[in-house]
């Protein structure tokens, strides 16, 4: 049988680079990689974690998911040399931080460029040839924010929420051609993605410290911000997990005969945010929950209205 073409995009590194490895590495051989990128001036740490399976089982491509044209090229070539696309992971994010009021619309933009109309222009690129071949697989990265939001990734958290929507939308119309659409919804993740949020952040993201007072905004909200940006510092190293490991958990969704549309990767968020999210559907539990999370009731310094 002949491997199973697999493009996936954002693969400099983290999941995505970690993803593309694994599949690669594949000891029966069941994959043929497209290892795709932006930047392929940053394609030097895939190359050298792919080692022999380059140019055999891996292969390294340019493709920009904010460019119509660039997947269009892209697409053009996969389907004339490889006769389609079997599986497509959409893994390729941007992440953002702050305070709500002073994201600009150039920022927002950015985001949702690649994390959400980047995810529908590689679905809409692949879905007529799958729907051809009455077989296929989606899987789009998602996140635990997309379950639930989380204060100041504001319009991160709704990205991924776009995200899990559209997912939820297609799946059921796709099944009907044995297409398969799974979201994977990691949450803290050891990889570039955190350091590379402070690129595009406005409340001075960063976990190994107090977050400095931003003279145009509010006081309580200032002090919000300084208290949840150092309980993740402290809470996030405990619940960590690698992009290895969330790459474990797409090779199960692939080689699954009945792929789930929702894969939480972590055990601790599942039993949690997860568990809550979908129990309460008033909502009210989400709310209450990341306060308490948060500690912001018992801090005297926070005036938390009640």
């Amino acid at each position: 049988m002949a491997p199973k073409v697999v493009v996936i995009t954002g693969c400099s590194s983290g999941i995505g680079l970690d993803t593309a490895v694994l599949l690669a590495s594949d000891k029966d051989n069941r994959f043929k990689v497209f290892a795709t990128m932006r930047n392929l001036a940053k394609k030097d740490q895939l190359q050298s974690a792919a080692g022999s399976t380059l140019d055999k089982t891996l292969f390294i491509g340019q493709l920009d998911v904010t460019d119509e044209e660039s997947i269009k090229v892209f697409m053009d070539k996969i389907n004339k040399e490889e006769g389609g696309v079997d599986i497509l992971i959409n893994n390729a994010g941007i992440g953002q931080a702050g305070i709500m009021e002073k994201v600009t619309e150039s920022q927002m933009k950015t985001v949702y460029e690649t994390n959400v109309f980047g995810v529908i222009r590689m679905t809409q690129a692949v879905t007529p040839g799958m729907k051809t071949k009455q077989s296929g697989h989606i899987i789009n990265v998602s996140s635990t924010a997309g379950l639930s939001g989380g204060p100041f990734f504001d319009i991160y958290n709704s990205s991924k929420f776009a995200v899990e929507g559209f997912s939820e939308s297609i799946a059921p119309v796709l099944k009907q051609f044995n297409i398969s659409v799974s979201v994977i919804e990691p949450g803290p993740v050891q990889t570039a993605f955190l350091d590379n949020i402070g690129a595009n952040n406005t409340g001075y993201f960063q976990l190994d410290g107090d977050a400095p007072i931003d003279s145009d905004v509010d006081e309580l909200t200032n002090k919000l911000l300084k208290a949840t940006f150092n309980m993740m510092g402290e809470l996030i190293p405990s619940i960590r997990q690698t992009g290895a490991e969330i790459a474990q958990v797409i090779q199960e969704a692939i080689l699954s005969d009945k792929p789930h549309l929702h894969y939480v990767t972590s055990e601790v968020i599942e039993k949690s945010l997860a568990a809550t999210k979908f129990i309460d559907v008033t909502g009210d539990c989400i709310v209450e929950g990341i306060i308490q999370e948060q500690h912001w009731d018992e801090d005297p310094s926070i005036s938390v209205k009640k």
